[in-house]
């Protein structure tokens, strides 16, 4: 591994107490796909075409890969208590927005989600619903820091995946090591099943991490946004190419990105919606004429509420009305005082620790 992507590792997870590793020889690449048990953390290491990638992944962690997809899309259809038609209303409920944004969703993902159904079992129709789950939920949270607010001035890189624990998907943590033949090395801290990215790091030290914030100004006629994020790992080297990326995509719901360089120790945000895009840096002079906005030095964090005026005039998050002129006031949703405001008070009790 090169000596630049296990600085990557060493400052991302700890990874410590070695006792099981699982590998197979792929015949489409000269390296071992790999899973190993750390210290209770699954690793899986893939790499090669889009369909071997989705091969490996199915072939190393298939009864994983199998009670992932079934307890996720169980606890959606079980949300609804009704026998039979709340499975096929949830059923409809992600089949609808996939019909839309499957002509968007690069041939390559879909690819390595083929070679997913066909080693995991797992029929690709419900793998085409659990990639439709992140468009259709909200909440989160994420900050970067670094200068005077860390030790020694290292980057941290934070997000907070708030999905229902009901749902069961901790169960099926997995940090996946991926080298996609042709494109940049990466690490998805994710979950058995999943291709798409939420929360990772890449090779040249980008990192992502985003939050749904819900608005009116969606289409699902786009790329849905954990593709998106997937590419800004495989294709940036810089925060600059990662917000050409994010701007330049056909983009789907409301979204608020963070994304962090630790070369460059520097951190943005960038709030979205269909239509609409504004970038956030640490310290920023806009954030100052919002009086909800809380901006700080060598930092950057989000929850869900919108900075931008423009963008929380079309927010339902955080007490949005879209209805009414003018920008809401966020307090007392838990969006803004835990997960926005609770992040900065976290921050200043530690600054510089």
């Amino acid at each position: 591994m090169p000596r630049t992507f296990k600085h990557v590792i060493g400052h991302t997870i700890v990874l410590i107490g070695f006792s099981l590793v699982v590998s197979y020889a792929s015949p489409a690449t000269s390296q071992a796909a790999q899973v190993e048990d750390i210290d209770g953390l699954r690793v899986v290491r893939l790499s090669g075409s889009p369909y071997e990638l989705g091969r490996q992944h199915g072939e190393l962690l298939r009864e994983e890969v199998r009670a992932s997809v079934g307890r996720v899309l169980g606890h959606f259809r079980r949300y609804l208590k009704i026998p039979w038609v709340g499975a096929r209303l949830v059923n409809w409920w992600l089949d609808s927005p996939w019909r839309q944004t499957k002509p968007f969703i690069p041939a390559d993902s879909l690819e390595e989600l083929k070679g997913l159904a066909e080693t995991s079992g797992v029929p690709l129709r419900e793998l085409y619903r659990l990639h439709a789950v992140p468009d259709r939920t909200y909440s989160c949270a994420s900050f970067a820091a670094w200068g005077k607010v860390t030790t020694g001035g290292r980057l941290i890189h934070m997000r907070n995946l708030d999905w229902n624990i009901d749902a069961d998907i901790q169960r099926y943590a997995t940090v996946f090591v991926i080298r996609p033949k042709g494109k940049r090395a990466f690490i998805s801290v994710g979950w058995a099943g999943f291709v798409g990215v939420l929360t990772g790091v890449n090779d040249a030290q980008i990192s992502v991490g985003q939050i749904g914030a819900e608005t009116t100004d969606v289409t699902y006629r786009g790329e849905p946004m954990a593709f998106v994020m997937r590419r800004v790992l495989e294709e940036s080297a810089s925060l600059g190419d990662a917000s050409r990326l994010v701007l330049t995509a056909r983009r789907t719901v409301g979204v608020n990105y963070v994304f962090a360089d630790a070369k460059a120790k520097r951190g943005i945000v960038i709030e979205t919606t269909h239509r609409h895009i504004r970038t956030f840096t640490a310290d920023d002079a806009a954030e100052r004429e919002v009086a909800y906005a809380r901006p700080m030095r060598d930092a950057v964090y989000r929850a869900d509420t919108a900075v931008d005026p423009i963008i929380r005039e079309r927010q339902v998050a955080s007490h949005g009305d879209p209805s009414r002129p003018g920008l809401e006031d966020p307090m007392g949703s838990s969006a803004y005082d835990v997960r926005y405001v609770g992040q900065a008070a976290g921050l200043q009790a530690s600054f510089g620790e």
